[in-house]
């Protein structure tokens, strides 16, 4: 067997030169990008290294590795696989030629991480719907130790099923607040993310649905109309409004609706990075004994962006979470992920704009299952 390391300016010019040398049955061991360095800057190519076969034998199997290999051995075992072998097809067969190559760059995706092919016993399908929902490699890793668990007591059928309910069971979620011990509850978070509309709905289900006297305070000075929007859902719901401007303000407010059996409490969106405002809120919560916060979130955020808000947010005694935006999100591996890493205690998801409704206690496997949607799926 010859094996042999081919270069070229793009992969298509390293694949033609493996072709004219060692044919069409020829073996793909490892593909990698290069980066030389020149006078004129950095220049870009790929390299392929190849093996000759013979045209009458099968590609031979893969030894069984050691429990310690490098991912190049990782490569070579993935490759040779049954039925996914990757043997050169005839050059005008561009589609199968290109879906060789994207299964050796998600291969190579998942190794740049420096983690082991998780697609042992999930396969590449159900490999690619996870990757599909941006669901992080750690938790790949995991299902598919999962299903390696379950073993033959799983039916084809009921594989998305398991994943979904494995990925529930370990996705952080409190449920509903129980309102009797929550009286006044603050909720902040980011500017955009819908703080408001969460307030009325939260709010309009504890008087429609348990009949509850509620009051709505609003310390968002800043917008203008801010004030005017949560006074006319106060409106519809029959309930008591007022305006705090400072945090002494806001504690004689609460004072006075003692007789209320919850307040919700609205904010200015805050940027995370803005001390000074967030400092502002802790002034707040210092200054109002018993006050707790809910942080809401939008669920369309990427990973860096919903890191950056917990980790600002933190420095207030955040006790709840809602996710906002839930019917927006594209990538609901990512939000998983975020969750489980942040541990936040979620106890609501909102789903739209319409008040009182679109918006129900967080359900763990829901959102799991929305992984395996053939939008999510198809991506």
């Amino acid at each position: 067997m010859i094996v042999r390391s081919y270069t070229g300016r793009t992969m298509g010019e390293a694949l033609e030169k493996v072709r004219n040398d060692l044919g069409d049955n020829a073996l793909i061991i490892e593909t990698r990008s290069l980066r030389t360095p020149g006078l004129l800057g950095s220049r870009s190519g790929y390299e392929v290294v190849a093996s000759s076969a013979p045209d009458d034998s099968p590609a031979p199997a893969p030894k069984p590795a050691p429990a310690a290999t490098d991912w190049r051995q990782d490569l070579i075992g993935e490759l040779r696989r049954p039925g996914q072998a990757a043997g050169l097809q005839n050059a005008q067969d561009d589609r199968h030629l290109g879906d060789e190559l994207a299964a050796i760059r998600r291969q190579l995706a998942r190794l740049s991480l420096g983690q082991h092919t998780p697609t042992a016993s999930l396969g590449e399908e159900l490999t690619t719907c996870l990757e599909a929902g941006d669901l992080p490699p750690e938790l790949i890793a995991e299902c598919d130790q999962a299903l390696q668990r379950a073993g033959d007591r799983l039916k084809p059928g009921q594989r998305q099923e398991f994943l979904a309910r494995f990925l529930a069971h370990n996705t952080p979620v409190a449920g509903a607040i129980d309102w009797n011990g929550c009286r006044h509850l603050m909720v902040v978070g980011p500017t955009g993310v819908g703080k408001t509309t969460s307030i009325a709905k939260l709010a309009g289900d504890l008087v429609l649905r348990q009949r509850r006297r509620v009051a709505l305070v609003t310390i968002d000075t800043y917008r203008v109309g801010a004030s005017d929007q949560l006074q006319a859902y106060a409106e519809l719901l029959d309930a008591p409004f007022a305006v705090a401007h400072t945090p002494a303000k806001l504690k004689e407010i609460l004072a006075s609706l003692h007789d209320c059996d919850n307040v919700f409490i609205d904010t200015a969106g805050r940027n995370p990075r803005d001390e000074a405002r967030l400092q502002e809120l802790r002034g707040y919560c210092r200054q109002v004994p018993g006050l707790q916060v809910m942080l809401a979130a939008p669920a369309t955020c990427g990973r860096s962006e919903f890191a950056g808000i917990v980790e600002r947010f933190s420095t207030l005694p955040i006790e709840h979470a809602i996710l906002t935006k839930l019917d927006e999100n594209l990538a609901a591996g990512r939000l998983l992920g975020c969750l489980r890493r942040h541990r936040l205690p979620l106890n609501y998801v909102t789903t739209g704009q319409e008040v009182p409704h679109d918006f129900h206690a967080a359900d763990p496997l829901e959102l799991a299952r929305m992984v395996f949607t053939p939008e999510m799926c198809a991506a």
